[in-house]
């Protein structure tokens, strides 16, 4: 009877060691759950995961021929309408530089300030091994190359292939439109009128009240583009008139009619837009920020974007700071003309000076 309870005891030792053996082998085994708010670390991203974390194209070009310029108003040329296509395509906003030094657009290559360059080169200038070139082959012959230039990586191709992949796809569409929009056929220059001083025959005008207000004008030339394509006899569905399309309440407090001039047009609208700037809250005061929203007051009114502000704040999110925050509360058309308002008054500041 001693020795099967002997035994038993022993089994149970036994037993109970295995047991904790293999779960002691399972604990070490068991790997820590990864933290959900983990970041990954910007080093391990692609040239291509680069940009789309950041949202935004940085290229560069130079001003040979029609690379890229301001027509009637508008960003235009053959290299912008590549651009704009690729970035667009990639789900980036596009950051377009003017440097007519090829040396000097190599070296922004190389140090980042620039992902991209895109313009026409000579010859001897093509041949840099430490960069990457894309030749496109344009339906003319020329002395000049366009190109696509990016700095050279072995380990990383992700942004070659996806301009690879991407010329391939906009080859198909017809890349010989877009040279002959700029470039027609039978000769030798383009037949487009361009003016690289002016944004529009309003330009001294609208220097004059920019002055007045300390704004550059070259952003209140793309309101005026945006609400009226520089057209002084402009008058809308909803009734606004003129320039800046301001509404008949608003022509009737600056006291302007439908017979004013231009200059008494871009007054009062310049008028309105310190109104606005002074009336915000001074807690937007970041001028860039406050820039955004007096633009956001100028399409629907100061009322509904201090609704904007409030509606922004009860959902917990910054009511001073415009993107990605008071932006996701506003109207379409707002959001809209504040991005397509910016995005021209980018364009204005690398083509034209101040």
């Amino acid at each position: 009877m001693k020795s099967s309870f002997t035994f038993l005891l022993w089994v149970c030792c036994v037993l109970f060691t295995l047991m904790g053996c293999q779960l002691n082998k399972e604990k070490k085994e068991v790997k820590p759950a990864p933290d959900p708010e983990e970041v990954v670390p910007l080093d391990t991203l692609t040239a291509l995961e680069h940009l789309q974390e950041r949202g935004v194209l940085r290229a560069v070009t130079n001003r040979r021929h029609l690379n890229y310029r301001l027509i009637e108003g508008r960003p235009a040329g053959f290299q912008f309408e590549l651009l704009d296509d690729f970035s667009e395509r990639l789900g980036l906003r596009l950051d377009l530089l003017v440097n007519d030094s090829i040396n000097e657009c190599y070296r922004m290559l190389s140090e980042g300030s620039a992902d991209l360059f895109a313009g026409i080169i000579d010859s001897t200038e093509f041949n840099d091994s430490s960069f990457w070139h894309l030749l496109i082959e344009v339906p003319r012959k020329m002395d000049e190359k366009f190109v696509w230039i990016t700095p050279e990586c072995d380990a990383d191709t992700s942004l070659q292939h996806a301009i690879n992949n991407w010329m391939e796809a906009y080859e198909k569409k017809g890349i010989r439109n877009s040279f002959f929009r700029y470039f027609p056929r039978g000769t030798a220059q383009t037949s487009i009128m361009i003016d690289d001083q002016h944004i529009s025959p309003y330009d001294d005008i609208i220097k004059k009240e920019a002055a007045r207000i300390n704004w550059d004008w070259r952003l209140i030339a793309s309101i005026i583009y945006q609400e009226s394509r520089f057209k002084p006899d402009l008058e809308s569905s909803m009734g606004a008139y003129g320039l800046m399309q301001l509404m008949p309440v608003v022509m009737e407090n600056y006291n302007i009619d439908y017979d004013s001039p231009p200059e008494d047009q871009i007054r009062a609208g310049g008028k309105l837009l310190r109104h606005f700037e002074d009336e915000l809250p001074e807690s937007i005061c970041d001028s860039l920020e406050r820039q955004k929203f007096v633009l956001a007051s100028y399409n629907t009114g100061l009322g509904n974007v201090l609704e904007i502000r409030r509606k922004t704040e009860n959902d917990g999110k910054d009511p001073d700071v415009w993107d990605d925050n008071a932006e996701l509360y506003c109207p379409r058309q707002t959001y809209r003309f504040v991005r397509d308002v910016l995005e021209r008054y980018s364009h204005y500041k690398a083509l034209i000076e101040p």
